[in-house]
């Protein structure tokens, strides 16, 4: 199906990330919920930003699975190690994939051919044009969400055509990735693009908050 992995591919991604993921809650530094009960969904993506903000956490997480006799694969644990969450602009779908950008990308153009695990983005989402927290990472030969997806923000139409004139730059100077994320250089001065008309910088402030369901 367009836009998803393979269903075996994923459904082996989905049940040894859910693994890790419990071994993170479990670590004695994860923080634990002062009262009640944590969503399941809500937990997975507590534990994977913990995680993925301190990796002696997913260090120990891995070391306890090996120790159980039962080792995250190679191919996940390759997956998150590459793995990088935040807030990304899910601009539009193409026929075979999604196209997201940084929410920085009026700094230095770059985009996103992304595919799903089980379940399209759009899917998830309701639409596009907006502002999702996610992660990203290379699986299955190619870009791939995690599948903890949470909404951030509409943007309007005119930061919509913004963003779309950055994919255009990012394409023209190869800096559209659909089989790996870009390498993050160590020098934090990054050359800026030009700058469309509209100023995307101030996208997410501008953004409409989205009506809950």
């Amino acid at each position: 199906m367009p836009h998803l992995i393979a269903e075996e591919a994923a459904l082996h991604f989905i049940h040894h990330y859910q693994r890790l993921l419990m071994e993170v809650v479990a670590h004695p530094s994860f923080p634990k919920p002062k009262s009640g009960e944590v969503p399941y969904l809500a937990l997975l993506t507590q534990a994977r930003g913990w995680m993925l903000e301190h990796p002696q956490v997913l260090q120990d997480a891995l070391a306890a699975l090996r120790q159980a006799n039962d080792p995250l694969p190679g191919d996940v644990q390759s997956a998150v190690v590459s793995m990088r969450a935040g807030r990304w602009v899910y601009l539009r779908d193409t026929a075979h994939y999604s196209i997201l950008l940084p929410v920085t990308a009026h700094e230095c153009a770059q985009a996103y051919a992304v595919k799903s695990l089980t379940t399209r983005l759009r899917d998830m989402t309701g639409s596009s044009g907006l502002v999702l927290q996610t992660a990203l990472m290379e699986y299955a030969g190619g870009i791939v969400t995690d599948g903890l997806v949470g909404t951030v923000a509409y943007l309007g139409p005119g930061y919509r055509e913004s963003y779309g004139e950055y994919v255009a730059q990012a394409k023209a100077q190869g800096q559209f990735y659909q089989t790996q994320l870009p390498v993050i250089a160590p020098d934090p001065a990054v050359p800026k693009v030009a700058k469309p008309l509209r100023q995307s910088a101030k996208a997410v402030q501008a953004a409409k908050t989205p009506h809950k369901s």
